[in-house]
């Protein structure tokens, strides 16, 4: 599988990048991280760093602030927040060579939505996470491999992530035809200990992770929930299946077949426990929300076919609210206690671990 993408980058160490980083690092790969601010220091001193099912790993990696010091990589996952990529393009350049792959592990629609699917949109960008069209026009197929990341992860430190779920994500070509690049993708990410698969509609399950974003992150700013309360709690539970039958609408519009039995969702959804949304994270912390992507992106596609979202516009609204004040006072993310032990690369592969078998 080395000999597949021989040098590997990831833009971004939250908590996604971290976990790709460490799994990835720890099954044998050379992994280069493009990083900023205290998480390159972090990375620089401690290595990349992920608690799991597992235990505790560490793993030496790569770490710069600069794309040219970083040079070409034959896969690039692009682990960095949606509203962030745009300003990063400049310094991702230097990574891209002429046969780098890129995957996009991002939250809500992506840039790429209408790129090499035909259809009534067909060339169009998305203007809430693509002002301008400028991901469209550098990072468009035959580059890209779509993606879809069920993963709950926190990032307690920097350049170090918590994830206490099995890690889930699907792939597919924007146009939804098979590739041999798509198999070696899947079979390096199964390597590393990911529950990875290839789908020959990649809009299918993107829809999914969508429902589940606008069902839950801006409503967790709001309320300061978890997962697990987001989907138990009675008092949430008619605007929670008002979001859901929201974007179901709209994924349908849009031809997406999503098979959503509701309280297997909710239960599933409760099953996560009480792990803090990416958006309540953000926010916890002060930093900009991912509301563009999860739900301007959505609100954008709904008005194209003149769909109303009642719900979901007023809870955004408020989200957008929230993120523009102070954390909720008395709210800190979880940490983890400096006492505890990292061993370098306990886990390793080609063992598959148990504890991420497919649910």
């Amino acid at each position: 599988m080395k000999a597949s993408f021989p040098r590997i980058g990831i833009v971004g160490a939250g908590a996604i990048g971290c976990t790709l980083a460490t799994r990835l690092a720890c099954s044998g790969h050379s992994i280069s991280l493009l990083a900023r601010g205290a998480a390159l220091q972090a990375l620089r001193r401690d290595g990349v760093r992920l608690t799991d099912r597992q235990g505790h790993h560490r793993a030496a990696v790569a770490a710069s602030d600069s794309g040219t010091e970083l040079g070409e990589q034959d896969l690039l996952f692009l682990c960095a927040k949606a509203h962030d990529l745009p300003a990063l393009l400049p310094t991702i350049e230097p990574m891209l060579g002429a046969g780098t792959v890129v995957v996009p592990v991002v939250n809500g629609v992506p840039w790429w939505y209408f790129l090499g699917e035909g259809g009534r949109f067909a060339g169009r960008h998305v203007e809430a996470v693509d002002p301008g069209g400028r991901l469209a026009a550098r990072l468009a197929p035959p580059r890209l491999i779509g993606c879809v990341a069920f993963v709950t992860a926190e990032s307690p430190a920097p350049g170090m992530a918590l994830t206490t779920n099995p890690l889930r994500m699907v792939f597919g070509e924007p146009d939804d035809r098979p590739s041999r690049r798509l198999e070696r993708l899947c079979a390096l990410l199964a390597s590393a200990g990911i529950e990875a698969r290839a789908s020959e509609r990649i809009r299918d399950p993107l829809w999914t992770k969508i429902i589940a974003n606008l069902s839950s992150n801006p409503l967790s700013v709001i309320s300061g929930a978890t997962l697990e309360e987001i989907y138990t709690s009675p008092d949430l539970h008619e605007l929670v299946c008002d979001l859901l039958h929201e974007g179901l609408r709209v994924a349908a519009a849009y031809g997406a077949r999503v098979e959503l039995d509701l309280p297997g969702f909710l239960a599933h959804g409760a099953a996560m426990g009480a792990v803090r949304t990416s958006m309540l994270q953000d926010h916890a912390r002060g930093r900009p929300l991912e509301l563009a992507a999860i739900g301007g992106a959505v609100l954008e596609l709904a008005a194209r076919l003149d769909i109303a979202l009642p719900r979901s516009r007023e809870i955004i609204a408020l989200a957008r609210f929230c993120g523009r004040r102070q954390r909720p006072i008395g709210f800190e993310p979880s940490s983890t206690p400096e006492s505890t032990p990292w061993p370098d690369c306990t886990w390793n592969s080609p063992r598959t671990p148990s504890s991420t078998a497919p649910r």
